[in-house]
């Protein structure tokens, strides 16, 4: 494993565990409150960015682009209208390395896409994100990538919610 690789990783692990924590605690605090759980929060709720996307066949130099002009953080990859894969900023940076700017994206690394709706709950995400290591979310409504969300960014917004809540 490489150590970007390995360090992606252990951000992921450190990810999931702090979303399992957060939502427990927010349970918690609804439960206390008698407010909503995690399980009346829409994934709608989370989800902050418009999504650009990418397709298996389109050159890393373009993709490389996006992450370059900081608009984006995670670029699904879809194979005619169905994600994929996610690709991350060192997922390209790897691809780049191994077969060059004309390389494609299906060259590069990626993770794992878990496609939900924007009626899903975040406990269903989180369950979801969780049984697939590394996996990463992609928000679809009528056929269309509208967001993608992590285990850390399903996280940071629990956290900001409890705190608002509390």
């Amino acid at each position: 494993m490489s150590p970007t690789a390995h360090k992606a990783s252990c951000w992921s692990r450190w990810a999931r565990t702090l979303a399992r924590g957060t939502a427990s605690l927010l349970t918690t605090v609804a439960r206390r409150v008698r407010g909503p759980t995690l399980l009346g929060v829409p994934v709608s709720a989370a989800i902050l960015t418009r999504v650009v996307a990418a397709h298996p066949q389109q050159p890393l130099d373009e993709v490389a682009q996006l992450f370059v002009s900081g608009r984006v953080a995670h670029v699904p990859v879809l194979d005619h209208g169905r994600p994929v894969s996610v690709i991350t900023r060192g997922d390209v940076a790897a691809g780049l390395a191994r077969v060059g700017p004309h390389g494609t994206v299906s060259a590069a690394p990626s993770h794992h896409v878990v496609a939900v709706t924007p009626s899903d709950s975040l406990a269903h995400v989180l369950v979801r994100l969780e049984a697939v290591p590394d996996s990463i979310a992609v928000v679809i409504d009528h056929d269309q990538p509208v967001g993608v969300l992590t285990a850390y960014e399903v996280a940071a917004y629990l956290d900001d919610l409890a705190r608002r809540t509390v």
